[in-house]
């Protein structure tokens, strides 16, 4: 059992979303938030219930 998850700012969840859904990679949603990227995916999957699978620009 881990620590009780931290709160963010409705901001930096907008942001979240918005980078994600325009096809920004884990590692440059992390570096423009400040948080690890690999806590932006997981709080994308966990917290915002989102699908795993890329979002946005085609490969």
């Amino acid at each position: 059992m881990g620590r009780p998850r931290k709160q963010w700012s409705r901001a930096t969840v907008e942001r979240l979303i918005t980078m994600r859904r325009a096809g920004a990679s884990w590692r440059e949603i992390g570096a423009a938030i400040g948080k690890p990227h690999v806590t932006c995916a997981r709080y994308w999957v966990e917290v915002l219930g989102m699908d795993r699978f890329r979002v946005g620009r085609e490969q």
